[in-house]
């Protein structure tokens, strides 16, 4: 049976997205398969189920939204080794950071994805996170981007009763100084999860590295099966 890890991306991103970042998270042996994340939860979560029939899924790693998936495929009866949940953006019904993720889509749908992003680039025209926006939704039409982070935006993720019943060994992964995934809702799933461990990264180090979230998640895994 193959062994698989199944990546997950965040909204507005792409498949190619979750190979950058998380693909250091897989061994040599194991073969990453980044899954389509648009839509809601509800769907991504079926695209999981759907990859990892006839595998053996090693690893099922989700960034941001992508998180929020794969901790609800693995609720949802989908088998892993291990889960490795970086970055997520929110805790059960949408908040703030997914009401500014469905402001987005407003503003796009209003001025177009291209002016949305220019904006944003004037501001970090260097920022690590800017990059990987230009080449994620270089992916998606205008009405394809805003249908997409509407969704995601408006999606539940796991509530704190809901992560304390994954039974995977856990590692989450925070961005230090990151407001659209806040340092304390990585505490927050971490504190929820049983024995799950939390690592920080900080807010540049994937400028450096762009696998370094990925790369932390591996140690960490690693750190406890030895």
């Amino acid at each position: 049976m193959p062994r698989i890890a199944l990546l997950a991306h965040g909204a507005g991103s792409s498949p190619a997205t979750s190979l950058r970042l998380l693909s250091a998270a897989v061994a040599n042996d194991v073969c990453p398969v980044a899954v389509e994340a648009r839509g809601s939860v509800d769907d991504v979560v079926r695209r999981l189920h759907a990859a990892a029939v006839g595998n053996d899924v090693v690893l099922a790693a989700g960034i941001s939204f992508g998180a929020h998936a794969v901790a609800s495929w693995s609720l949802d009866g989908g088998r892993a080794d291990s889960l490795l949940l970086v970055m997520p953006a929110w805790t059960g019904a949408p908040d703030a950071v997914a009401g500014l993720t469905r402001a987005t889509a407003d503003a796009i749908d209003a001025r177009g994805g291209d002016a949305v992003l220019a904006a944003i680039t004037a501001q970090a025209p260097d920022d690590w996170v800017v990059r990987e926006l230009v080449e994620g939704w270089a992916t998606y039409t205008d009405r394809e981007l805003a249908a997409a982070l509407r969704a995601a935006g408006a999606s539940h993720a796991p509530r704190r009763s809901d992560l304390a019943r994954l039974a995977p060994p856990v590692v989450v992964v925070a961005l230090a100084d990151d407001p659209l995934h806040p340092e304390a809702v990585a505490r927050e799933w971490a504190a929820a999860i049983p024995e799950a461990s939390l690592v920080t990264v900080p807010r540049d180090a994937p400028a450096h590295d762009i696998g370094a979230l990925g790369l932390a998640g591996r140690r960490a895994l690693q750190r406890r099966t030895t």
